[in-house]
C-alpha cells in the first residue's frame, strides 16, 4: 500500500496550486475587496458599556440614527431610538 502514488501527488499539487492562486488574487485585489466589504454597511456599533454582571448598554448607529440598546443576560432587551444631538453653537 503506497501512500504517495502519482495520482495523489498530482491531486495535492493541484490543490496547493489553487490555494496559491487564490492567495495571490486576494493579495493583488486587497484594496478593492476591503472597500467593497466596508462600504456597504448600514449599521455599526459605536460603543458598548457594561452596566454590571448581567447587563450592558450598546450604542448603535443605523442609517444615520443613534439607537441605545440595553440588554441583560437573564431579562429582556430595551431599545430606544435617540434624537439627533443638537449642533454646538459658536
Amino acid at each position: 500500500m503506497d501512500l504517495l502514488t502519482p495520482d495523489r501527488i498530482l491531486t495535492l499539487a493541484g490543490f496547493l496550486g489553487l490555494l496559491v492562486l487564490a492567495w495571490a488574487a486576494i493579495r493583488l485585489n486587497r484594496a478593492p475587496l476591503a472597500a467593497r466589504l466596508k462600504g456597504a454597511r448600514r449599521m455599526e456599533v459605536a460603543e458598548v458599556l457594561p452596566l454590571g454582571n448581567d447587563a450592558r448598554a450598546i450604542l448603535m448607529r443605523a442609517d444615520g440614527q443613534s439607537i441605545l440598546i440595553v440588554t441583560g443576560r437573564k431579562g429582556g432587551t430595551a431599545m430606544l431610538p435617540l434624537a439627533a444631538a443638537p449642533e454646538a453653537m459658536e
